[in-house]
């Protein structure tokens, strides 16, 4: 017998599916309430201590005391695929007003 061939449709929903229900479980769970609490509680020891070097005297700079979380994970690959879609975005940008711009001289 031959085997029925699945549909790539299906194949897409099922996935899609699949993680929705885990950005569902962690919005549930508090994943993402728990990251804004200890970002806010970070952000209250930093201003904590940015008042106590103030009382002793301390020279203060706000910058050793604003941490940003931001980590750059990009590598060559996802910045070859930004240079495509910045230049896509362009072009397509680009193209659209022109043919607006034709069919405004056209019609207008």
């Amino acid at each position: 017998m031959a085997r029925k061939k699945t549909n790539l449709f299906f194949k897409i929903i099922g996935l899609l599916f699949i993680i929705y229900m885990v950005v569902y479980i962690a919005y549930k769970s508090g994943y993402y309430e728990t990251k804004v609490t200890n970002k806010a509680l970070m952000t209250e020891e930093a201003r904590a201590q940015f008042e106590e070097d103030l009382k002793n005297g301390e020279i203060v700079d706000l910058k050793t005391y604003l941490k940003e979380d931001r980590i750059d994970y990009s590598n060559k690959i996802t910045k070859v695929g930004n240079k495509i879609s910045e230049s896509i975005s362009d072009f397509m940008t680009k193209g659209i007003g022109s043919i607006f711009k034709v069919l405004k001289g056209l019609f207008w």
